[in-house]
């Protein structure tokens, strides 16, 4: 459920809010395209979702999971900027301050998957945050296929069949969940309240058939 009301819940104030909203309606006008309404997307739609999958990118992107790689030990003397960095230092990359460096990635705290598009499409052409997201090295993440394959398979299904929204008070007025994360070395947000209910009555029953 996380992975794909994330892609409505890319931030803890309305504007943010509103931006994955968009973008939520954006990925399901491409379903609605491609799909139709009578039947879920599988993978065999992936190539002609490409906007469910910069949705992913850009989850993976904004919500850095892994803020802090795992340890690596340099085998032998180098150098990085000014840095000398001798044979046997303990190396922490920082994939938050990577995914949120202004230099590669234009409004960093702002919730775009349209910056994973190329640019001939009407997209930013920024660089793809995987595999940089899934770390470096002997010790990247030995899943990170499966994992980015079962992201996109998630959403596409839950964003074909569910509208994900804020809910509202007492007086009508949306309010945007907190994007607050838990504790650990993992970042996993806290449990939030949102409103997530069957674009249609035909959507409602789609996969329990």
């Amino acid at each position: 459920m996380w992975s794909a009301a994330s892609l409505y819940t890319g931030g803890s104030d309305t504007t943010i809010a509103g931006l994955t909203a968009d973008a939520q309606k954006r990925a399901q006008e491409e379903i609605d395209k491609v799909v139709g309404s009578d039947r879920l997307p599988t993978f065999a739609d992936m190539v002609d979702l490409p906007y469910i999958g910069a949705c992913v990118k850009e989850t993976l992107r904004y919500w850095t999971v892994a803020p802090l790689g795992l340890p690596h030990r340099a085998m032998e003397d180098g150098q990085y900027s000014n840095y000398d960095i001798p044979a046997g230092s303990t190396v922490l990359a920082n994939i938050w301050g990577i995914m949120h460096d202004e230099t590669i990635y234009s409004d960093p705290f702002t919730f775009k998957p349209e910056r994973f598009l190329p640019k001939a499409a009407g997209g930013l052409g920024e660089p793809d945050c995987v595999p940089t997201v899934f770390g470096y090295g002997r010790r990247i993440c030995p899943g990170m296929h499966l994992a980015e394959s079962s992201l996109w398979i998630y959403a596409a299904c839950m964003l074909a069949v569910l509208d994900i929204a804020p809910v509202r008070d007492e007086s009508g007025r949306e309010v945007p969940p907190g994007a607050e994360a838990g504790p650990g070395i993992i970042s996993i947000p806290k449990p939030f309240v949102c409103d997530i209910t069957p674009r249609s009555a035909a959507s409602a029953v789609l996969g329990t058939q």
